[in-house]
Order: C-alpha cells, then structure tokens, then sequence
C-alpha cells in the first residue's frame, strides 16, 4: 500500500488511512490518517460505527477513495458513493470471516460484500485468478474489474548479498533462516510453526518474526527454544528489505489481513516464499518448487516441511535466483493503471486521494 501511494503522490495529494498509525513519519509524500487511537479496542477490523464516522466526517474531502481489501470490502465504497464520492474497491485477496472473532459485529455482514461489490462502477483485482474468483463468486461483470498488481518497490526490495544482510543485523551466517512478518493479528496464528520449529531438531534452525499485532506478547510467552524464535516488532522497510535479504525463507500464513511484506517483495529480493494455509495459491505469483512451497498451515505440515521437505541452504539459494525473475511490473506501471481505473469512474480532478 505504502510502495502504491508513494507512486500515485507523484501525480496527486494523497492521504493513507490506517486502523491504527504506530508512528508518524515526517518523510514520506502522503499524509496518513488513524480511523482509532492505539489504545483502542483490540477487534481485528474497525467497527461498522468507526467507518460510518470517517465517511460523515472526512470522506467528502476526498476526490476518490481506494477501499483496500478487508472483510466488509466493498462496504465504504457503498458508503461512500451514497455521499458522491467516487470510490473503489481493491482486492488482493478475498473478504474472510476468517479475519474477525466469532462474535465481532462485522462477522454477521461480512457476507454481504457480494452485493456491495456488485454495485461498484470499477474494481481492482490483484491477479486475473482473483478477478475470475470474483465474477463466479459475487457475479461481478469481467468487464468492471481491473486487473492491477501489487506495487513492488523493485529498487529497494532487490537481491542482495546474505551475508553483508546478516552481518547488518546480527545474525550468524550457519544459522538456517526462517522469516515471517505477519501472524500476529487476524487470520492464522504462529502457533503451528512455532511448535514444529521446537520438535525439528536442528539446532540452527532460526524464526525471526516481524511486525505488530495483539497476539504477539501471547505468543512470545509460548516460545518453547531458547534464541530460536525473536520477535522484533514493527521494522522500517528498510529494515524489512535487510530482514528479508538474510532469510534463506520466507513464511506466508494463511490469508492474513495485513501483513508487514508481500510475498511479490520476497521474490524480487530473490528469496522463496513458503505458503501456508493460503486458501487460493494460484493467485500469488510463487511456483511450487521454483520459486517456494505450498504447504498446510497444521504441526504435522510444518514438521514434515522442516524434517523432510524444506530443502538444503544451497538449493534454497537456488530457487531464490528463481524467484528474482518472477514477472513483477515496475511501479510506475502500476500506478499508472490505478490512474486509468480511477478516470474510468471520474473524469474531474480533485484536491485529494484517500487509499485506505
């Protein structure tokens, strides 16, 4: 999101909204806004009344509106067109329940993004596998939705020496990486992988685990192997790009909300991606045996992957010069359509752009 509004800053005043904002940073060409104060509740998603009150309140300071993907997609786009402001929805992934607590108020809705996203004038898909998801499942005419992939800063998130990336933030050079970044939030949790990198018995397999979420103490507390497992919170994404350059892997769970990399950014720093629990792969650009895994998200899974299947830091190696090439458009080319998109429902231009 942040790689997308940093291209699209270069043609209009852009404003990020967030659930939460963890830190402001002054640098950066957009604004970014928090629909909730950090300290507010610890749902997975902004409550129905948060929503209805940033649409009354601020939406119509805003030329368009990109709802980004989340259970109820397609819900503020509704909203938003009701006041005339021109809105889309973009979907990287499919609206789950999976994303919120059983008794959240958003579970009983969630449902009803069909009928929303049917009503949208234009909607942006992540993959043409997604798009053709869309159109079986809601009946989405083929024509109103764009195929527009993720925005990947190929400049920062490039290949690069794993040692220099080790030496810069401390790890051994042995040591048999594991990186995640996500897990810690909705969707599935670490647990799993977690419990299998106890039972592997390799005493130099290592899991770093970046981001933030409010599982994250919970889980710290279940960490079983001394040094095997750290936790490092929020990273710059220059942090993240060096985090991701000393992975031997990189570990994707389920259909998470947010998580703090794509796997699109993994496999331009030319490191494979492992899949886990993802309900639909064929949407993610990652080749089975290529360019990474796909694997169950269970203990058995992860067991056998670590024991058995996860192949030698060589081989690793090798799959990750596979991976570098994976066809990833550059971000001006994104932008550009995202610009094509947002002329297809409005012909004016005004002061500002939300992407939210």
């Amino acid at each position: 999101m942040l790689t997308l509004a940093r291209a699209l800053a270069r043609d209009a005043e852009v404003t990020v909204v967030f659930r939460r904002v963890l830190e402001q940073r002054s640098d950066e060409p957009f604004a970014a806004l928090a629909l909730e104060s950090v300290g507010g509740a610890e749902n997975a998603a902004p409550s129905r009344r948060t929503l209805g009150r940033f649409v009354e309140q601020r939406a119509e300071a805003f030329g368009v509106v990109l709802e980004g993907s989340w259970p109820m997609s397609g819900k503020l786009t509704a909203w938003c067109d009701q006041r005339g402001v021109p809105a889309i929805p973009v979907l990287d992934r499919l609206p789950s329940s999976s994303w919120l607590a059983p008794l959240h108020p958003a579970a009983a809705w969630f449902g009803s993004s069909g009928r929303y996203l049917r009503r949208a004038p234009v909607i942006v898909a992540g993959s043409r596998e997604l798009r053709d998801t869309i159109a079986e499942r809601w009946r989405v005419p083929g024509e109103r939705i764009a195929v527009i992939a993720p925005a990947v800063d190929r400049a920062l998130f490039a290949p690069r020496d794993q040692g220099a990336a080790r030496r810069l933030l401390g790890v051994s050079p042995e040591d048999r990486v594991l990186v995640v970044a996500g897990g810690l939030d909705r969707g599935p949790q670490l647990g799993p992988l977690m419990e299998a990198l106890a039972r592997a018995g390799d005493p130099r397999l290592r899991l770093h685990v970046l981001g933030h979420g409010e599982r994250r103490r919970a889980l710290e507390r279940q960490t079983t192997r001394g040094g095997a497992i750290t936790f490092h919170g929020p990273v710059s994404d220059e942090r993240l790009a060096a985090w991701i350059g000393a992975a031997d892997l990189c570990v994707s769970v389920g259909d998470e909300g947010d998580p703090a990399y794509s796997v699109q950014e993994c496999l331009s720093a030319g490191r494979p991606v492992v899949l886990a629990g993802v309900a639909d792969a064929r949407r993610l650009p990652v080749v089975s045996q290529v360019s990474g895994f796909v694997i169950e998200h269970d203990l058995l899974a992860w067991i056998r992957f670590l024991q058995r299947d996860c192949p030698s830091r060589n081989t690793l190696r090798m799959m990750g010069m596979a991976a570098a090439v994976t066809p990833i458009p550059p971000v001006e080319d994104v932008a550009a359509a995202y610009l094509e998109a947002i002329h297809r429902i409005t012909s004016r231009r005004r002061p500002f752009m939300a992407v939210g």
